[in-house]
This record gives C-alpha cells, structure tokens and sequence, in this order.
C-alpha cells in the first residue's frame, strides 16, 4: 500500500488466482520458502503455501485472467494457517538464508528476497491444516 502502511490488524492480504478458486497447498510438500518464492518447478508444483500480497495490484498481476482474492490474517490464523509476513521473509532471506528460508544458492536467496520485497509478498503456511482444500476455501473470498 503506497499511501498508508500495512497493517496485519487492519488490511487484507490478496491474491490473484483462477475464477474458480485458489490452488489448493499440500501441506506435505517441500517446505522450502526460496523454492515456493523462486517458482521453482513452475505451474502446478506442490507447495505448502500460499503467496499473498499486501497490494491489490501486486495480485491483479498475478491473476493472469481469473480474479483476486482476499483474506485477513486474523482469518486465517483462526483456521489454522501459519502467516509468514513481509518483514518475517525479508528477514529469514539474508546470505544463505536462515530457518525456514535456508538455501544453499546465496544468489537465489537474494532473488527472492527481491521478489518479496517487489510483492509486497506473505505467505500463508498450511503446514499444520488437515484439511487445506476447505480451509483455503473457507479462508479466502473474491476481492
């Protein structure tokens, strides 16, 4: 958000996804961050999260013909979804990152770090959801 900063308790996050709904995370997949940011393995690889955006346009962009979707943390914590802000991420993706964002490519830890800061970019973590196709239902709407 240009004009006002972001508020975990207060503004939604977004996400531009298909008409139908939005992909559904395996919460088995590799938990890599670098790799979910990176897109590694591109469309339909499996992934525990979900990206999301602070910024309506930022998830316009990522829509790519279907629609933006909307959710807020407080949401998605009460279904069980672990939110990974900005300020966590940019965090985490120092040299070879740390925790859950180590990487042994310290240059594609910085690639990342760039898209996250470029995005505005949130993770919603489904890591600990059993049921990750309702809850991401439940969780998000149409913006």
């Amino acid at each position: 958000m240009t004009e006002q900063k972001w508020k975990m308790s207060k503004h939604p996050l977004y996400r531009g996804d298909r008409k139908s709904g939005v992909s559904i995370p395996n919460p088995t997949a590799d938990s890599s961050i670098v790799r979910h940011i990176l897109f590694l393995e591109g469309p339909g690889r499996e992934t525990p999260y979900l990206s999301t955006s602070e910024d309506y346009e930022a998830a316009n962009n990522f829509a790519d013909g279907g629609v933006v979707w909307e959710t807020y943390v407080k949401t998605a914590r009460a279904e069980g979804v672990t939110h990974i802000s900005r300020t966590e991420l940019l965090s985490l993706m120092k040299g070879n990152g740390k925790g859950k964002a180590k990487w042994e490519n310290a240059f594609e830890v910085m690639q990342a770090r760039r898209y996250v800061e470029q995005w505005n970019e949130h993770l919603l973590d489904f890591r600990e959801v059993d049921k990750p196709e309702a809850t991401a239902r439940k969780i998000f709407k149409k913006s």
